[in-house]
């Protein structure tokens, strides 16, 4: 499909303001985003495109933030098919190591490291390919716990789980069978399942489209979110009640480091412990228990 690309700038830059604008374009259809300060580009099929529904939205923002854009024209060819050709694979050499390659694409450099899990991810701007630096972030914390001995066995969920990165690389480290894997979009499922099967693992990922209530219906040992700062602010409570009352585990990221403080201290009015934070560019994820 043909796409609109509409860059938005903020001045001055707010990331509240960014977070809102990325919750309610994404209520009106706008299906990916991407953010370098003070411009956040966010992407909707054409021919769901409203200019004006667009300047009525941006308006409720006048009182803090100049706000600002300009649209683009992204024809269908452009959209993934140069995206995903300019993707080399990524190597995580953390423990026992993991790589994400997209198919066909293992050619694109000599000789990949060795490492114990190789996922074949399907390209999909919209959601990712664990080439984020948030994403890169989860899968190093996701091999630290594996060599702590914390992830086989153990029931994990993956909250906002895009193509399925966490839940698929959870799945291969031995989790319990199935890994959960939730996403409210309905792309998402799709794509979390197909990349299961091509990773030979259909039977041990099972994708939900859903909020958070699901996660409400089962009791994890770990649970994965990458996603918006207000959302993990406001799921707080959520992960509390989802992780087991015998000592859970929560790994966050999708924020900049700037909300690293934010987030701990609701963390830590629940309850949990803070475990670790690490950085990757400006993008921070955290590492939490709960006992």
């Amino acid at each position: 499909m043909d796409y609109i690309a509409v860059s938005i700038s903020i001045q001055p830059y707010d990331q509240d303001i960014a977070d809102m604008l990325v919750a309610e374009l994404g209520d009106i259809g706008y299906e990916s985003f991407q953010t370098e300060p003070p411009v956040l580009d966010a992407y909707i099929d054409a021919t769901l495109f409203t200019e004006p529904h667009l300047k009525l939205l941006l308006n409720q923002y006048g009182s803090g933030s100049f706000l600002s854009y300009k649209t683009a024209f992204v024809p269908e060819e452009n959209w993934n098919k140069d995206w995903e050709s300019q993707l080399l694979p990524i190597v995580v050499t953390q423990g026992k190591g993991c790589s994400v390659s997209a198919p066909g694409k293992h050619s694109m450099i000599p000789v990949l490291p060795k490492v114990t899990y190789r996922l074949i991810i399907e390209p999909d701007m919209t959601f990712g390919t664990g080439h984020h630096p948030t994403t890169r972030l989860m899968i190093e914390f996701l091999l630290e716990l594996d060599a702590r001995g914390l992830v086989r066995n153990r029931r994990v969920l993956d909250f906002g789980c895009g193509t399925g990165v966490l839940a698929i690389l959870a799945a291969k480290m031995g989790a319990a069978v199935p890994v959960h894997a939730v996403d409210i979009n309905r792309r998402a499922r799709t794509a979390c399942t197909e990349n299961a099967r091509r990773n030979r693992i259909p039977h041990k990922v099972h994708a939900i489209q859903g909020d958070a209530a699901v996660i409400l219906n089962g009791r994890y040992d770990l649970i994965m979110a990458n996603i918006h700062r207000n959302i993990l602010i406001e799921e707080m409570d959520t992960f509390v009640r989802g992780l087991s009352p015998q000592g859970g585990h929560l790994l966050l990221s999708g924020f900049f480091t700037g909300d690293t403080d934010d987030i701990v201290q609701q963390a830590l009015s629940r309850g949990f412990r803070l475990e670790e934070i690490c950085n990757n560019e400006d993008w921070a994820s955290i590492h939490l228990f709960l006992s």
